[in-house]
């Protein structure tokens, strides 16, 4: 990367950082022992989205923290993130690694950075790639699941985050080490969703907002649409046109998709991998809510996550550009909505067709004076 473009992302990181002095006052005025601090700090609000107290209040959490300090080991958190979206409207042609999941990294070496300041044995955060997982529901082919481990095996490595971040396939793991639960439950959640009760199975769940996020995550790339096309059937509510030769078709993989991602989902909750593998590890998330009966960490994969946006960083692309207040900000769009536009730069990693990220034009031509053709808007980062 350039040395430009990295600072760019740690600009972007800036708007998350704890004052740990201020921090430190507060907690210490209001008698919390070191294990109680570690824990407000890993679920304050700029880190996570789940209700603050209630995780805190965790006496899981609690008790696994202060067994972690007691043994002077890391604190292992449990982070099921990583999943490559063959979705064309959302990533047109990557199949690697981007600026969402960089900024990912660095966010959790962030706050290991800080956790250290307080603990300095630090965390441990188990992030399980799904990716291979949800291939059966998305149709996603394995060399592009293959290709997409690799890649943020190589970022984390990169980017110096070994010391805080370990990969792991969740889909090798079910099969290595939760065989045959995972298989028996999968089928016996599947016959319950295919003869048509996932709506019991799911009863606190948007069925709606599910399934229009499942419809924006199956494969295209197979049928080499091209960019009206992909408004057409996955863009604004105004440019859809349910007329599209291609729109029943899509319908249909939505369909089949939908009842495969509720099997899957119901059967890992089932078999709850992060209890069974890393007994003394915290629970963390990317989605609101509580998992397995208690409130895990919502840790956001980037600073705006909830905040002026919701795609994880793998459902599209990240867009670089200034807040209201002129500063740098990372949100995640769906890559169809970015590629005709002439006012954003489009930096590869490759120089070819992996895209790192969007940047506003004017934000890129602060940077620095790069090699780049503003015809076509891309430059090598």
């Amino acid at each position: 990367m350039q040395q430009q473009d990295t600072a760019l992302l740690h600009e972007c990181l800036a708007r998350v950082g704890i004052n740990l002095p201020a921090f430190l006052k507060d907690k210490q005025k209001r008698g919390l022992g070191k294990a109680e601090t570690v824990l407000a700090l890993l679920s304050h609000q700029k880190f996570q989205m789940n209700p603050t107290v209630a995780v805190r209040n965790e006496a899981a959490w609690k008790g696994r923290v202060r067994s972690a300090l007691e043994a002077n080991r890391e604190i292992e958190i449990v982070y099921p993130q990583f999943c490559v979206i063959p979705n064309a409207p959302k990533r047109y042609t990557n199949m690697g690694f981007s600026a969402g999941e960089d900024c990912t990294i660095e966010l959790i070496k962030l706050i290991n950075s800080q956790v250290k300041e307080i603990y300095p044995p630090g965390i441990r955060v188990h992030a399980i790639a799904d990716a291979a997982l949800y291939g059966s529901a998305f149709n996603t082919h394995q060399t592009e699941i293959d290709a997409y481990f690799e890649s943020v095996e190589h970022r984390i490595h990169a980017l110096g985050a070994e010391d805080c971040v370990s990969l792991h396939d969740y889909a090798e793991l079910l099969r290595t080490k939760c065989h045959p639960d995972y298989q028996v439950a999968y089928y016996e959640i599947g016959h319950q969703v295919w003869k048509g009760e996932y709506e019991t199975l799911l009863p606190n769940t948007d069925l709606g907002t599910l399934r229009r996020s499942v419809r924006a995550s199956v494969n295209t790339r197979r049928l080499q649409l091209s960019h009206k096309d992909h408004l057409q059937l996955f863009g604004p509510i105004s440019m859809r046109n349910a007329a599209h030769p291609y729109h029943d078709l899509i319908e249909t993989m939505t369909d089949i998709a939908f009842k495969e991602l509720i099997t899957i989902r119901l059967a890992c909750g089932a078999i709850d991998i992060a209890s069974r593998l890393w007994p003394q590890a915290l629970r963390a998330t990317c989605h609101k809510g509580p998992k397995n009966g208690r409130w895990p960490l919502g840790l956001k994969p980037y600073p705006e996550y909830y905040g002026t946006c919701k795609l994880l960083p793998y459902h599209g692309m990240p867009l670089i550009d200034k807040d209201e207040q002129g500063k740098p900000r990372l949100e995640i769009m769906p890559e169809v909505l970015l590629r005709g536009r002439d006012d954003l730069v489009r930096i590869t990693s490759d120089g070819m067709d992996e895209v790192w990220a969007y940047v506003g034009a004017e934000l890129d031509s602060e940077l620095g004076a790069f090699d780049c053709d503003r015809f076509q808007g891309m430059r090598q980062a």
